[in-house]
């Protein structure tokens, strides 16, 4: 006679899922990973194909509009990028004339990027329906909900900048490199 199949564990208490993961699904980075990789591909559409940019073409765009005359390895920190990647997106921008880049004086291998005209354009013209889509996602939630989502982000992404700065013993990679770890 076959054994019975094993009772269904019991549903986790709210919370519980994230702080005590069972399987992927139940992880806080993999969640949050994949509401951006859904929600994130509606305005990958939006940039790719209403404005002819790349979503961290988009990302510099937004922080130059709040930020103008940033120099471009400020723009690569507060976007979390390297600065290969973000040298590449500020070229295509400079191509595409939505950014200006105007040496320093006194030292013109430093620089400060600046939105054109037409840059400010799309600017202005794509944060709106950005803005919209954020909105949309934040809708089933109440005020009291929202405010206490806005500061767990803030605390996580200042706990996650600590670890960052202190597990040194987490090995580097180079995605250049295979994703291999240096030494």
């Amino acid at each position: 006679m076959p054994e019975p199949a094993p009772a269904p564990s019991p549903p986790a208490l709210p919370g519980q899922r994230l702080t005590e993961p069972q399987a992927a699904n139940d992880l806080l980075m993999y969640r949050l990973n994949r509401l951006l990789a859904v929600a994130g591909s509606l305005v990958v559409r939006l940039c790719e194909g209403g404005y002819g940019i790349t979503r961290r073409e988009w990302g510099l765009l937004m922080m130059l509009a709040q930020y103008p005359g940033m120099p471009p390895a400020e723009l690569a920190q507060r976007l979390g990028l390297d600065r290969a990647r973000t040298s590449r997106a500020i070229t295509s921008l400079l191509s595409k004339k939505l950014v200006t880049r105007d040496a320093m004086p006194g030292d013109r291998r430093q620089a400060k990027l600046s939105l054109t005209p037409a840059g400010q354009a799309v600017h202005d013209d794509l944060f709106p329906q950005v803005k919209a889509l954020n909105q949309n996602l934040l809708a089933g939630l109440d005020a009291e909900a929202v405010h206490m989502l806005d500061q767990a982000l803030t605390d996580m992404q200042q706990r996650a900048e600590g670890l960052v700065a202190t597990r040194t013993d987490v090995p580097r990679t180079y995605r250049l490199r295979g994703g291999r770890h240096v030494d």
